[in-house]
């Protein structure tokens, strides 16, 4: 009992004079139902793939990637001109006499600044980042080590 294919008998026959229109019709209905599942599927394909209607159904998250491209590129910006700033000749000699005067006052921190918070900070997400990059990236080598991939055909 429960061997088999549902309609068949023990001799391959199908069960009932009218088993093949049966069939015939049970075919036919899978496939319409799988048309109706491959096109809801296209459907959905183009809709994801269409840009303008993500951006005309999602605003907001467009707005907050916007933001934080700006935020980015903003900070990008800031950084180049900090950097252009301190290369100033005033800049420079005003922390030389700050090196000079914390070497006078605390010869055993010369060349050790401390951290400031932001900085302590950013070292904490850099390395946290870099963690979780190198488990993922171990991860994926760790899952297709050993499996075999089939030729093409």
């Amino acid at each position: 009992m429960g061997e088999g294919a549902a309609g068949v008998n023990g001799q391959g026959s199908v069960k009932g004079g009218n088993g093949m229109h049966e069939l015939e019709g049970e075919i036919s209905e899978i496939r319409g139902r799988l048309d109706e599942s491959l096109a809801e599927l296209d459907r959905r394909r183009h809709e994801a793939t269409d840009v303008k209607l993500q951006i005309r159904r999602h605003p907001a998250v467009v707005g907050a990637a916007g933001g934080v491209v700006l935020l980015l590129l903003g900070g990008v910006a800031y950084a180049i001109w900090a950097a252009h700033q301190r290369e100033r000749p005033m800049n420079k000699a005003r922390r030389l006499r700050l090196a000079i005067s914390r070497m006078i006052d605390e010869p055993q921190k010369v060349a050790k600044a401390e951290p400031t918070v932001p900085e302590k900070i950013l070292a904490a997400v850099g390395t946290a980042a870099a963690a979780m990059i190198t488990k993922r990236l171990l991860e994926r080598a760790m899952n297709g080590v050993g499996q075999k991939h089939p030729a093409p055909v």
